[in-house]
This record gives structure tokens, C-alpha cells and sequence, in this order.
């Protein structure tokens, strides 16, 4: 009798305990948070708990599995982001190559130049491309180191960096000349070596083909390879 006695008391004092719990209900929640095996333990109440699932509802476990995929789905989307850049990338690495060969294969500035044009334009998708080389006479791929045109590119050198974007009328025109109007974004890249070489100038008629938030690391390789292709003839 004592013994049933007891039993009625704990289960009323845990009847009890639990009713407090029900007034608040973070009280429940770090519970459950605190036994994450509860469900298992208490299999039977999936089968009547619900929870707002959009227009409708659905169980728990079937809210779960739904969470699982959606994360699933992001991840699978990563991978195939991560996978398309890497082949992006190798495209690059394959084309620079073969930029960096011909380069090599130059026996002098006209090779070179025409390297450039060739290769930038079917490889990589410029629509034009520029060299203007300092040094000499003011000519078709060459200006004269006085030429006061140049001042408007000092800071372009003076960072040795590639910038991207749209440009002055007047610089558009110096480096595209009749082809200026057609050109809408511009990647202009210093080619530097003990001192300044020319710039190489690449236009698109697409005005987010070049914008000044893009990435410059690959450009800036281009200009690298071709500074170091004319000092062996300048």
C-alpha cells in the first residue's frame, strides 16, 4: 500500500512538474534540445505531432527529411560551382600555355604584337585588342615617350595594375582609334619592366564585359608575360 502510495505521489509530482513546464515553453525547447534521443525514445508521438509546413503541415521527421534535402541540394550546387571553376580554370591554364609558347617563339616586336592580337582575340575573347609601346615615333602600335596622352594614364602605371571599367573619350580614342565608339568596357593593363613599356588595352562591345569589380590576377599574368616578351626587344 505505502509502495503504491509512493508511486501515485511521484507520478502526481511529475504530472505536476511537466504542467509547470507546459507554461513556458523555451522550458520545452532546451529540454529537447538537451535530449536529442527523445523522439526515439517516444517513437509514438511522430505519429501525431505536426509541424507548419507552408500551406500545410507534415511530421516532424517529414519536415526533417525535407531540411536534409534542401541542404542537400546546396551542397550539391556548391560542388558543381566548385566543378565548373575548376574546368574554367584549366581552359585558362591550357590557353595562357599556349600564349606563353608563341611569346617564346617571338623574333621580334611585330611577332609579338602580332601574338597578341591573335591569340587574345580567338582564345580569349576580346573583341579588340591594343598594344601601344612607348618609345619612338607617334606610329600605329607606338608613342612617343613625351606624348602628353601618357599623363593620363600615370596612375594606371604608378600602380602597376590592371583596371577595368569604362574610360575618357580621349583615352578610348588614343588607344582604339576608329574602333572607339564600338567599345563599351575596357581592360587596361601597365607593361612595366625597369621602367615603363606601353599598355595593353582590351575592349569589349558588352559594357559588363570588363566592370571594376572583376577579378585582375589572370590579366595581370598577361601583362607579366608580354612586359617580359618586349624587354628582350625594346
Amino acid at each position: 500500500m505505502s509502495s503504491n502510495a509512493n508511486k501515485s505521489d511521484k507520478d502526481i509530482s511529475t504530472d505536476t512538474i511537466m504542467a509547470d513546464a507546459m507554461m513556458d515553453e523555451s522550458v520545452i525547447a532546451k529540454y529537447l534540445d538537451s535530449h536529442p534521443d527523445f523522439f526515439q525514445r517516444h517513437a509514438s508521438l511522430l505519429e501525431t505531432l505536426q509541424v507548419p509546413h507552408g500551406a500545410g503541415t507534415s511530421s516532424l521527421i517529414e519536415r526533417q527529411v525535407a531540411i536534409l534535402r534542401e541542404k542537400s541540394r546546396d551542397l550539391e550546387e556548391q560542388l558543381n560551382g566548385l566543378i565548373r571553376t575548376a574546368r574554367g580554370n584549366e581552359q585558362i591554364v591550357t590557353r595562357l600555355q599556349r600564349f606563353t609558347l608563341e611569346l617564346m617563339r617571338a623574333e621580334g616586336i611585330d611577332d609579338v604584337i602580332a601574338c597578341c592580337q591573335d591569340i587574345l582575340r580567338s582564345d580569349f575573347n576580346a573583341d579588340f585588342v591594343t598594344l601601344r609601346i612607348i618609345g619612338g615615333d607617334d606610329t600605329m602600335h607606338f608613342v612617343s615617350a613625351d606624348n602628353k596622352i601618357l599623363d593620363q594614364f600615370d596612375k594606371l602605371f604608378k600602380n602597376r595594375k590592371p583596371v577595368c571599367g569604362r574610360l575618357k573619350e580621349e583615352q578610348q580614342t588614343f588607344l582604339f582609334k576608329k574602333n572607339a565608339e564600338s567599345i563599351n568596357s575596357v581592360a587596361l593593363i601597365p607593361l612595366c619592366g625597369a621602367e615603363r613599356l606601353g599598355i595593353l588595352a582590351l575592349g569589349s562591345e558588352d559594357e559588363t564585359r570588363f566592370h571594376p569589380g572583376m577579378g585582375t590576377v589572370f590579366i595581370s599574368h598577361l601583362g607579366e608575360l608580354i612586359s617580359t616578351s618586349l624587354a628582350r626587344f625594346l
